[in-house]
């Protein structure tokens, strides 16, 4: 009976039907990788402890400023940012295993899944209802290996 079933269910689908091909499908997964990564990098901050009392950073490019040392830190000598860099590559290694995250290159980490998610954004907006067809976007591997292992979505 089955084998009717199956043969009705074929008999009725028309032959020029032809599913139209998602090309935006890894554009919404890279948009993905980096929010997702963006959230973790603002959550592992606010999670150092390290902040002054009393603040939490509400957005990535708090974030930003703090591995740069541009902020108010009152009483604290040297620089501060290459502390924060230092934090985050640690909490990076430690919570998600990646290795090669030095305070040297998180803060190019940091900017490169800003532009991922910038980039990726602009393109699902042009794309709009037309997903047929999308420009490719331009990404290291390396970076968007790891950005997706901080995402979880390796």
């Amino acid at each position: 009976m089955s084998q009717t079933g199956y043969d009705l269910l074929r008999a009725s689908t028309p032959k020029y039907y032809k599913p139209a091909v998602d090309r935006t499908a890894p554009v919404s997964l890279m948009n993905r990788i980096a929010i997702v990564a963006i959230e973790r990098f603002i959550l592992m901050m606010n999670n150092t402890l390290l902040l002054t009392r009393n603040h939490r950073l509400a957005n990535i490019y708090e974030v930003v400023d703090y591995l740069l040392g541009n902020h108010d830190d009152v009483g604290c000598n040297g620089d501060r940012g290459d502390f924060y860099r230092r934090k985050l590559a640690e909490q990076i290694y430690v919570y998600f295993g990646v290795h090669y995250v030095t305070h040297d290159n998180v803060i190019n980490l940091v900017r490169d899944a800003i532009q991922l998610e910038s980039d990726t954004r602009l393109v699902l907006a042009q794309c709009g209802l037309n997903r047929t067809s999308a420009p490719p976007i331009q990404v290291d591997d390396q970076v968007l290996d790891v950005l997706a292992r901080i995402a979880d979505m390796h």
